[in-house]
């Protein structure tokens, strides 16, 4: 499956760093890939048919059929188009690929006061240099 991916890649005119951030992963993850150190998850290949929804998934995962879907565009740059329009526009394209995680849940902290008679000084102790010492006691 690496050697598809690769294929895509360049079939999209793309270098490793584009290809990877069109796909909202790590440059390292790919090329990983790319050298056979770690195999493709299944969030990769997720992300590639949602970035390149007109590569056919039997081709990219198992090597059957055309690279292409039926009635895919021939040119690579229409499939990239959209995620060109998305970063002119300042949008981040992986905001819609992953969506947000829910907001965790606001830990509010209660500090309750228990009322307590006031306190009193009763002994102050003051320690010299010397070694000695006073008590002053009320």
């Amino acid at each position: 499956m690496k050697d598809r991916i690769y294929q895509l890649m360049k079939y999209q005119g793309m270098s490793q760093k584009e290809f990877a951030s069109t796909l909202c992963i790590a440059e390292g993850t790919l090329s990983g890939i790319f050298t056979g150190r770690t195999r493709p998850t299944n969030n990769i290949v997720n992300a590639i048919h949602e970035c390149f929804p007109h590569i056919s998934i039997n081709w990219l995962m198992f090597g059957e059929g055309d690279m292409l879907l039926d009635g895919a565009a021939s040119q690579p740059s229409d499939a990239v188009a959209p995620q060109a329009d998305l970063f002119s526009q300042g949008s981040n394209p992986s905001a819609e690929t992953n969506p947000a995680p829910a907001p965790a849940p606001q830990i509010q902290e209660v500090v309750k006061y228990i009322d307590k008679p006031q306190r009193k000084i009763t002994e102050i102790r003051v320690f010299y240099d010397d070694g000695t010492f006073e008590t002053f006691s009320s």
